[in-house]
């Protein structure tokens, strides 16, 4: 049978717009000042949502593949963790620059502009696109993932919670989105009350980290879990990002696939648990027959059965 991991570009996607998405979250550090009307000396109330010093995506990413590496200890004469970081990177510009409108959003965020209103904005749009993106690539990531399950020895249960956890992701950013508007609205209406001010602001900088920390959590187990199937199945650095499939040679590799299991499993429940229900219902449609892939994967699948019967 031709192999059904051929064909694919050499990212995931998704992985690079979580990436991005953590970038975005780390923008909102909201704190209060004051300001001096230079007419009438009177001093403002100002909200700044955004902090003082910007982000660093790259330090973002480098902590993220670096705790990755270390967890899993992989070691090979032809690996580096420098090595791996910079093609990572370099596929990472690829995506952003087939992405030139989450590219143009992660630089906007750049702009340390002073408008609340501006600032409210830029996070929302950026949010938005990514969440875009993840729903556009969805049937695309879809067959990468079936690709891989076809022709591993991988139980069916990682394949569904591969997917509830795309669809969790998108989920997450929705609401961070819906809350960011609740936000802005509120603002609006308790206007200069201080008090009020930064009670909202509490309010929210608890949900939303709370929810932050979780989505982190659950994104550093899945990439530890497929970062350590794609190492025991790699020969060459490439390897760790083509799709190809997936086996377990050994049973050392099977119970440290059981523990990475594991943490994916808890940390994704307990992401699901916190997400807003009706967002993810609505967003439960992505995992549906009426998906193109889905129907592919039926035919794979039976194919798949066929000649091996």
């Amino acid at each position: 049978m031709k192999a059904l991991t051929v064909g694919f570009e050499s990212y995931d996607r998704q992985e690079y717009a979580k990436s991005a998405t953590l970038y975005v979250l780390q923008h909102f550090q909201p704190s209060l000042g004051k300001k001096t009307t230079p007419k009438h000396y009177v001093k403002k109330t100002i909200i700044d949502l955004m902090p003082d010093e910007q982000p660093d995506l790259d330090k973002i990413i480098s902590s993220e593949i670096g705790f990755v590496v270390d967890k899993v200890r992989f070691k090979a004469d032809w690996f580096t963790t420098d090595d791996y970081l910079k093609l990572w990177k370099k596929y990472f510009t690829e995506f952003l620059n087939e992405n030139t409108m989450i590219q143009e959003s992660l630089q906007a965020l750049q702009s340390n502009s002073d408008d609340t209103s501006e600032q409210f904005g830029l996070m929302m749009d950026s949010l938005r696109e990514l969440r875009r993106m993840l729903r556009d690539s969805y049937d695309q990531w879809h067959r990468k993932i079936m690709a891989e399950f076809l022709e591993s020895d991988l139980p069916l249960e990682l394949y569904n919670l591969y997917n509830i956890s795309y669809i969790g992701k998108a989920s997450a950013i929705k609401s961070f989105v819906a809350d960011l508007t609740r936000l802005q609205t509120k603002l609006h209406l308790v206007r200069s009350n201080e008090r009020k001010i930064m009670s909202e602001l509490r309010e929210f900088e608890k949900c939303h980290r709370r929810l932050s920390e979780t989505l982190a959590k659950a994104s550093r187990s899945e990439s530890t879990l497929r970062f350590f199937l794609k190492s025991v199945n790699a020969k060459e650095l490439e390897d760790l990002f083509r799709t190809k499939p997936l086996v377990l040679n050994s049973s050392a590799e099977e119970k440290r696939f059981k523990k990475y299991l594991g943490e994916f499993t808890q940390s994704l429940f307990e992401l699901t648990n916190q997400l807003d229900k009706i967002h993810l219902n609505e967003d439960i449609m992505l995992n549906s027959s009426d998906s193109v892939s889905f129907g592919d994967f039926d035919k794979e699948l039976r194919q798949a059965v066929f000649n091996h019967a």
